[in-house]
């Protein structure tokens, strides 16, 4: 059948977040500070500007485009991933540590697919640099929710033509997935968060 990419961004408490940062914020800051990651989001930035702002999806022939598949390959770089297949970290059981109760979490799944790479698409490099984190994988104090909450509502809360343009990008891309839900869903977890005064954490692993 074929594994999933699965997506959570939820609120969690500072206790947890003190106990969960050390173990993983130093291993998301190192998958972004490498030289291959950082040279992969460069050449995401080319290709997206020679396509006037997202690569090319498909080609002729129906198949993904190099520039697409690309970009997937950078995104799906995850530290969480890594750390779960080692088994470092099992990041479910940290999600079973959510406080749904305060803010229902954001999930979106998508059956052999990427859902953050979808995201990343339909926002563009531009955009998409503004997310805390890497990839999806983030592990956010509550103070900092609040003090990164403004670039994230800078990367997420579109309207008008941008907004139609980025839900059809994410439309495009590979894989059944709600876009609508892929663009409103994280911001709206990271504005509940902040009011609420809890802590964040967005990962991404293959199930």
């Amino acid at each position: 059948m074929g594994m999933s990419g699965l997506w959570l961004v939820g609120a969690l408490g500072e206790a947890d977040v003190a106990e969960l940062a050390p173990l993983v914020s130093p291993a998301i800051e190192a998958t972004a500070a490498r030289s291959a990651a950082v040279g992969c989001w460069w050449r995401w930035e080319r290709d997206a500007a020679r396509g006037g702002g997202a690569v090319p999806v498909w080609r002729e022939d129906g198949y993904t485009t190099e520039e697409a598949l690309h970009l997937y390959n950078m995104v799906d770089d995850s530290a969480f991933d890594a750390m779960d297949t080692t088994g470092k970290l099992h990041v479910m059981n940290w999600w079973d540590r959510i406080d749904g109760d305060t803010v229902q979490p954001f999930v979106e799944s998508v059956r052999k697919a990427n859902p953050v790479a979808a995201l990343f698409h339909g926002l563009g490099p531009e955009r998409a640099e503004k997310l805390p984190g890497w990839a999806g994988d983030a592990v956010v104090t509550a103070g900092e929710v609040r003090r990164l909450l403004p670039a994230v509502e800078a990367a997420l809360a579109l309207s008008g033509a941008e907004r139609e343009r980025a839900l059809a990008r994410i439309d495009d891309w590979p894989g059944d997935k709600d876009a609508a839900a892929l663009l409103d869903g994280p911001l709206r977890v990271w504005r509940e968060t902040a009011e609420a005064g809890l802590g964040l954490l967005a990962s991404r692993v293959w199930i």
